[in-house]
């Protein structure tokens, strides 16, 4: 067997493999992300914008890694085993998953704002710069006043099709953690894929 053939076979096996690991649904359609914890002691982030607390950027990268492979508008389930957690806690930690992500959902929306308010500016600067360049004599300068309407502009494109796209995703990943249902179960109850 050669290289090129071992290496679409353990190609196979690893996609095999990963469609098999992927997160089960539940009887609502949303996708299943089980998260084990036996020390809930780092669960919030000590730090806070607002009197609400928030949850650690490791229970953030935790959820978003689990997450990464489904489209931007999947909603979750997230299924909380632990034995260390109890019914005051559940309630906090609930809602310091859906503050964290309401602010970072807010900060993603305030961005596609500042980029639209870029995007007009810089298609503006950048024909009013191409109509400058036809009313120049000098043709050196009318060369790079053309040069520099064409930098606008491509920037606006760039910001338009590209950069907003990104933050129309980030926006609709974040509204999608912000209405995860959270279950909490014993450590020891986890469903069968």
């Amino acid at each position: 067997m050669n290289d090129k053939s071992s290496f679409r076979s353990a190609k196979r096996k690893m996609n095999k493999k990963w469609a098999q690991e992927r997160a089960s649904f539940d009887s609502d359609g949303r996708a299943i992300i089980d998260m084990s914890i036996t020390d809930d002691s780092e669960f919030l982030s000590p730090y806070s914008k607002h009197a609400s607390p928030v949850i650690s950027s490791d229970v953030a990268e935790f959820i978003e890694d689990s997450t990464s492979y489904f489209k931007p508008k999947q909603q979750f389930t997230l299924r909380i085993h632990s034995g260390c957690i109890d019914d005051g806690e559940k309630v906090v930690y609930e809602n310091a998953i859906r503050e964290y992500y309401a602010q970072h959902y807010i900060a993603s929306k305030n961005e596609l704002r500042f980029n639209s308010i870029i995007f007009i500016l810089l298609t503006l600067a950048g024909v009013f710069a191409l109509l400058l360049a036809f009313g120049v004599d000098a043709h050196i300068w009318s060369e790079m006043i053309d040069i520099a309407a064409w930098v606008f502009l491509w920037e606006a494109v760039d910001i338009f099709f590209f950069k907003r796209r990104k933050s129309n995703i980030e926006r609709n990943r974040y509204l999608s953690y912000m209405l995860i249902k959270v279950e909490f179960l014993p450590l020891n109850q986890h469903e069968p894929k």
